[in-house]
């Protein structure tokens, strides 16, 4: 973080200044090329307006209304009534980081200089988002095209000071929040009300928060299943990085093969190239010796679980790429419509308000998120199952198991999230139903996804949180002293908050403690500590 102050300009903004605007970390500004376009955009429609041009939503009624054309006294009319009238989503509230990071997208979009909304609007959404106020924004009702207008409809009333907002924690009605930090709500003209609601902003803000903290989840995934991989004894041959290289060069497995061996590389418990030497030496040996078929009861290969890692995980990072590249051209896009092209002196009047480039990686997200969870599920069971895991105790109860649990009662909570997050897969961004007489007749289902993605993400935090307790319990069966360098430092970091299980206790206190830990990216933080590069 350079300065207290974002400036926007329409572009270059990446998911991690979303996060910054988002958690109040930083305030905005717009440059003065923005502003500058902005106006141009500006004087270009009112030269319109002036001459009485017909064009879609400043001259013309909405949607399939258009047909019905609408003299230039009513344009404040016009603007509001659509506000008003759009101002219709229902259910809980998006939480203000939500609602934040939608209208720092807005005020990008505008920076562009195509929307043709006057400087003094923009400038109000500025001013709410530097000094606090965010308006109150239920989350059901979005089809997504064109674009998020419902939710979107809820900020806009703001700047009209009207419905709710949210300021230091009270909701209030939104003319006594302007009141209360100096300022005055505006009068929307033409265009005005259109270009606040009709675009991607409010799925598009959910997507970049969600973005930013997959890319957390994915690198604490990754030291997680480390951590797991080493009390269960794996192997470190599956993680030969010139390997991936040299026969299936995919970038994220190559990045996650990269990561495990470096988080395992001076480990004492699992499989080095000395050890599957030596085991090699014995096996043959035993050929040499029976002369016939014989089980050696020594598996030479780990189950996928284990050693597919870096494909499973891999593919995530591959998906989360082109996802962070879809989402970060949409958050420096203008779409909404009509949109004033100074250059080519037009009025370009198409669909860039559609949310499908948003909803299709939202879905992949979901999809994901969820393999991320699978995968751990899938680990979790290994280190209980005193069936599979090398040696461990049933369930991790120790000594006495049987009188204790252990991680018994723990475990149904990952298989249980995994279930659920595997029904909330199916796609959003195929569920088009037409409506507004036909008009809409192909929508996206964007922030549905988007929606989606969230709510899966909150549950694979918690299916992570409790492989790590257990991958912790399973250290100390095999002592920490032979955990590599990584793990330790793992360790050492969950106990200083999370102390050791010497008997039964309610497990629900420190998944939630484990659980924020996660979220708040420290785990990866700690581990970059010793792995200074770790993709």
């Amino acid at each position: 973080m350079d300065s207290e102050f974002l400036f926007l300009t329409g572009e270059g903004l990446g998911v991690n200044e979303v996060h910054e605007v988002a958690f109040g970390l930083r305030k905005v500004q717009i440059s003065e090329e923005a502003k500058k376009r902005i106006i141009e955009s500006r004087e270009m429609l009112d030269l319109w307006v002036d001459e009485e041009k017909i064009v879609y939503g400043i001259t013309t009624g909405f949607g399939p209304l258009v047909s019905v054309l609408i003299p230039k006294k009513h344009q404040s009319d016009l603007q509001e009534n659509l506000i008003r009238s759009h101002s219709s989503n229902v259910g809980p509230l998006f939480s203000k980081e939500e609602v934040r990071a939608a209208m720092l997208l807005r005020i990008n979009a505008f920076c562009k200089g195509y929307s043709a909304i006057r400087l003094e609007t923009v400038e109000l959404m500025v001013s709410m988002l530097n000094k606090g106020l965010h308006p109150c924004v239920p989350q059901f009702g979005s089809v997504g095209a064109s674009g998020d207008l419902t939710p979107s409809s809820h900020i806009a009333l703001s700047l009209m000071g009207e419905g709710k907002t949210e300021y230091q924690g009270e909701i209030l009605d939104t003319k006594e929040a302007l009141k209360k930090t100096g300022l005055e709500p505006v009068k929307l003209m033409a265009k005005e009300g259109l270009a606040l609601i009709n675009g991607t902003t409010m799925m598009t803000g959910v997507a970049a928060l969600q973005v930013y903290d997959t890319w957390n989840l994915i690198r604490t995934a990754e030291a997680i299943s480390a951590l797991s991989i080493e009390v269960l004894l794996g192997s470190i041959e599956p993680f030969l990085v010139r390997a991936h290289e040299l026969a299936k060069p995919h970038p994220g497995q190559i990045n996650t093969a990269y990561n495990l061996s470096e988080m395992l590389k001076d480990s004492k418990l699992i499989w080095t190239k000395e050890k599957l030497k030596e085991i090699q030496e014995k096996l043959q040996n035993t050929v040499k010796e029976n002369g016939n078929v014989t089980d050696s009861s020594i598996h030479v290969q780990n189950v996928y679980s284990l050693r597919a890692t870096p494909q499973i995980l891999g593919a995530v990072r591959d998906a989360l790429d082109y996802i962070t590249r879809q989402i970060t051209t949409e958050m420096n896009s203008a779409n909404d419509n009509p949109l004033f092209f100074k250059d080519m002196d037009i009025v370009y009047q198409g669909a860039h308000f559609h949310g499908q480039p948003v909803a299709m990686p939202m879905d992949m997200l979901s999809i994901s998120l969820t393999e991320i969870a699978i995968l751990s599920e899938r680990r979790l069971n290994k280190m209980l199952d005193r069936k599979r895991s090398e040696g461990l105790t049933p369930f991790l109860a120790g000594d006495k198991f049987g009188l204790r649990c252990g991680f018994e009662g723990a475990q149904y909570i990952p298989t249980s999230l995994v279930a659920e997050c595997r029904t909330m897969c199916v796609p959003a961004s195929i569920q088009s139903i037409s409506s507004n007489e036909e008009n809409q007749d192909v929508v996206s289902m964007g922030l549905v996804a988007a929606r989606k993605a969230r709510d899966i993400k909150e549950k694979i935090s918690y299916v992570l949180s409790v492989e790590l307790l257990v991958a912790c319990n399973a250290a100390e069966e095999r002592g920490i002293e032979n955990l590599s360098s990584v793990g330790k430092k793992v360790y050492d970091f969950v106990r200083s908050d999370i102390s050791k299980y010497d008997e039964d206790r309610q497990m629900s206190l420190d998944i939630e403690k484990m659980n924020s830990l996660i979220k708040e990216g420290s785990i990866v933080t700690e581990i970059k500590k010793i792995i200074p590069d770790l993709k």
